[in-house]
């Protein structure tokens, strides 16, 4: 295996460092491949909060002191 030094090669090494495979090629063809030490995370898709929303409580619109009375009741269940 042959170790290479990052001084000149800046582009290899924020490709790198993102976590991106580098591959090498010359006249069209693959010479190699550079691979992260850490691959790049992988994202976890969030859940559609508005549907959760929608399937709760559906069209339901909240006055102030009915929010306020779960807030109330939010809050004394968890310190009290």
């Amino acid at each position: 295996m042959s170790t290479l030094t990052l001084d000149q090669t800046t582009t290899f090494d924020s490709l790198l460092s993102a976590g991106d495979v580098v591959q090498v090629m010359k006249d069209g063809k693959k010479l190699g491949v550079f691979l992260p030490a850490m691959p790049k995370p992988q994202g976890v898709p969030l859940p559609d909060f508005r549907a959760r929303l929608r399937q709760t409580w559906g069209s339901r619109v909240f006055s102030e002191a009915e929010v306020k009375a779960m807030r109330e009741a939010e809050l004394e269940h968890c310190h009290g």
